[in-house]
């Protein structure tokens, strides 16, 4: 919910003058100082300034149609009748027949969402709400979790026409949230775009500034177009890669014809996230690239790493997002002499080893949490916690059944994952960080993994003593498991 003080606040520094904007402009007329106001809230979330102008030339199309249609503004008294599913319907219909197949329409739709929300909610201001988190849907979703707002599921990523008509059922949940909380149209769009956006702490709420050491690395594909990124070295863009990319991550950007070669190197500044509104559906942030010399595709096809590589024997077909061994990726950092993280990991040739962290956690630690009945979306890898007045920290591993309102971040318990803890001296600098992070977020227990064994601390004694340990082995027996389930089980 929304807490009325802080609303009312917000309403008497400022607040009012950003409402009466929306209402002036969707109400009476659209003007150019409304898109240049868009594009500026847009900037307070997106670090990608050419999308925030873009969302501004998108609205000033708008008004530009409606200018070459001599209409000083938008005659909403004055327009066809028909409800807001007739109109939504049409809309879909009229990009059915420009582009034909779902996945163009649905293409078409998303490129200028923008444009379309605008119009829809000027006509239909009870059905329809502007949308401009463009390359943002995690913001949006952010937004959601700290103020009570249920979203609707997100589509799978090739039911084209279900992502289409998202759209609307996005508008839904957020139209009961203005009902809820007796807000006008306006004072919603105002919270929307000014208010939440700064409240959860805008840019710096998803983007990670320290990154932590990378976990993994992954294929990038790109045009040549896109080859001058690289140069530009304080750059974060947005990028389609794994879900699983978690922030600190290599990514690699191989470009494609004509030029066919790796070229650069970058992290992954964000977690990984799905965005139904961004046609190829996950997305990731990237930055800090470092260019290489050209590692070209005949040279790739003939290097004793990367030539047994699957999506090498494709020709590099759908690698946006494919995951790169360790052993693979760590010979490119040496080959092209990158000064580049490396990752780390234990060369062993039994499959029943744990090469890296990772393996840890998705060989054992998710099983683990499937068993004792959390679901995908009852745990969180990689959540942002603030800790004082802009300031913020990864927790890096897992948090079970998080609450991220922006102040009040808690948990039910932690665990921090490692690849092997091998003596006991480890295990305490282990619990020293695992401790910490379990403090913040106020959790009932904190867990320690690793391939050995798994620790379980309470708050109780301030996660002093262990209440509970078991190698994986043991807790095969039912017993055993008993007692791990009825601290942790959800």
């Amino acid at each position: 919910m929304l807490n009325k003080y802080v609303w009312n606040l917000y309403l008497e520094s400022g607040g009012k003058d950003i409402v009466e904007m929306f209402r002036r402009n969707m109400e009476d007329k659209l003007t150019v100082e409304y898109a240049d106001e868009i594009a500026k809230m847009h900037k307070v979330f997106c670090p990608m300034e050419g999308a925030s102008n873009e969302i501004g030339y998108q609205i000033k199309d708008l008004i530009d149609y409606y200018d070459s249609t001599n209409e000083a503004e938008i005659d909403v008294d004055n327009s066809p009748v028909v409800t807001s599913e007739e109109a939504f319907d049409g809309t879909y219909e009229m990009f059915q027949e420009e582009f034909g197949n779902q996945a163009d329409c649905f293409a078409g739709f998303a490129n200028t969402l923008p444009y379309y929300s605008t119009e829809l909610s000027i006509f239909f201001p009870d059905s329809f709400v502007p949308y401009y988190f463009r390359f943002n849907y995690n913001v949006l979703q952010k937004i959601a979790n700290t103020f009570g707002i249920e979203l609707p599921q997100i589509p799978a990523k090739k039911d084209y026409k279900e992502r289409f008509y998202h759209y609307p059922n996005v508008c839904k949940a957020l139209i009961s949230f203005r009902d809820e909380n007796a807000l006008s149209t306006y004072e919603l769009y105002a919270f929307l775009y000014d208010f939440a956006p700064k409240y959860v702490g805008g840019i710096d709420s998803y983007i990670i500034k320290e990154l932590p050491e990378p976990h993994s690395a992954y294929f990038i594909g790109a045009q040549k177009d896109d080859e001058v990124l690289c140069k530009e070295k304080e750059i974060v863009t947005s990028w389609q890669c794994s879900p699983d990319t978690r922030a600190g991550d290599m990514i690699v950007m191989y470009i494609r014809t004509p030029v066919s070669a790796i070229n650069s190197i970058w992290r992954a500044c964000s977690i990984g996230f799905i965005d139904p509104f961004f046609f190829y559906y996950r997305c990731v942030y990237l930055s800090s690239p470092i260019e290489i010399k050209p590692f070209t595709l005949s040279e790739i096809k003939k290097d004793p790493y990367f030539k047994e590589l699957p999506i090498v024997r494709k020709n590099m077909q759908g690698i946006n997002g494919v995951e790169l061994k360790p052993s693979v990726y760590n010979h490119l950092v040496k080959l092209s002499k990158a000064s580049a993280n490396m990752l780390e990991y234990v060369e062993t040739e039994s499959s029943g080893e744990y090469s890296r962290e990772k393996d840890v956690e998705e060989k054992l630690i998710i099983p683990l949490l499937c068993k004792l009945g959390y679901g995908e979306d009852e745990y969180k890898q990689q959540m942002y916690v603030e800790i004082g007045n802009h300031n913020s920290t990864l927790i890096p591993d897992f948090v079970l059944l998080p609450d991220e309102r922006r102040g009040s971040a808690s948990g039910f318990a932690i665990i921090e994952a490692k690849r092997s803890i091998p003596n006991e001296k480890k295990l305490e600098e282990v619990m020293v960080q695992a401790k910490s992070y379990a403090k913040l977020l106020t959790a009932k227990y904190c867990v320690v993994a690793a391939q050995e064994s798994i620790w379980v601390t309470e708050r109780l004694d301030n996660y002093e003593t262990i209440i509970f340990k078991a190698t994986w082995e043991q807790l095969n027996d039912t017993d055993i498991f008993y007692d791990l389930n009825k601290m942790l089980g959800k």
